[in-house]
């Protein structure tokens, strides 16, 4: 005869945590681990470089690997987006007569082509913004560590760079749905690229901070230059998508 707490069916607490965390992971790719990382990011950046550097990409199962981190920050965006009208909402400072124009040249009505454009350019911006931020910052930073690298090693420290910045960027996606603020958003964005290497960087990406800043200032404008090259597909990306797509 089983007593009540020997019942197969019997719930716990930690049962009830690991289904929390299952369920967070299975929607967005955001568990446990990539909490736990994403605050290590924001309050030991430094630390949390040099365990990447030394003991690995998952910083000997202490930490969530950089990438995995970064898709999943890039998929809370997303989702934020999603529910904020999608990256359609991104664009109503756009003038009516120049949508109206790309709406009739694809024979739809405008909410259609937005729609449609929406919809391709949210497939496209996570997979085009982090390859070419990561090919426009990854010699930078593996240039300027003084251990050799190699390619490997010096993508992880990209992300980890990446990660660093946009774990404080996440709550301000927001801005961009106001064009007032969406140019200030951006500026935001860059601010804290300047921020977040100034943060990791002492001992390895620097040891003298007017050459840190110099050097921060650098990806800076990197990060400015990656933004414009991502902007160019992806109105590629939405225009044959709102013309072309159903």
């Amino acid at each position: 005869m089983t007593t009540p707490d020997s019942e197969p069916n019997r719930r716990t607490a930690a049962d009830d945590r690991h289904g929390l965390h299952d369920l967070a992971d299975d929607a967005v790719g955001f568990g446990m681990a990539e909490i736990r990382t994403a605050w290590a990011m924001l309050v030991r950046p430094r630390r949390s470089l040099e365990l990447y550097m030394t003991l690995g990409p998952t910083a000997d199962g202490t930490l969530a690997r950089p990438l995995r981190l970064y898709l999943a920050l890039n998929a809370v965006m997303m989702l934020i987006m999603f529910l904020f009208g999608g990256m359609e909402g991104m664009f109503q400072g756009l003038p009516s007569e120049g949508l109206q124009a790309l709406a009739d040249n694809a024979g739809k009505p405008p909410a259609e082509f937005m729609a449609d454009a929406d919809g391709w350019m949210s497939l496209a911006i996570v997979p085009i913004s982090s390859t070419i931020y990561a090919l426009i910052l990854t010699p930078f930073l593996r240039w300027w560590d003084p251990d050799d690298l190699g390619w490997r090693k010096g993508f992880r420290a990209t992300f980890v760079y990446l990660n660093i910045l946009t774990v404080p960027f996440l709550p301000l996606t927001l801005l961009m749905y106001d064009p007032r603020l969406m140019g200030w958003s951006m500026l935001i964005f860059v601010g804290l690229s300047f921020y977040g290497f100034l943060r990791a960087g002492p001992g390895r990406w620097f040891s003298n901070w007017a050459v840190g800043v110099l050097k921060a200032l650098a990806l800076s404008v990197m990060i400015l230059i990656g933004q414009f090259l991502a902007a160019i597909p992806m109105l590629l990306i939405g225009f044959l998508g709102g013309t072309y797509g159903a």
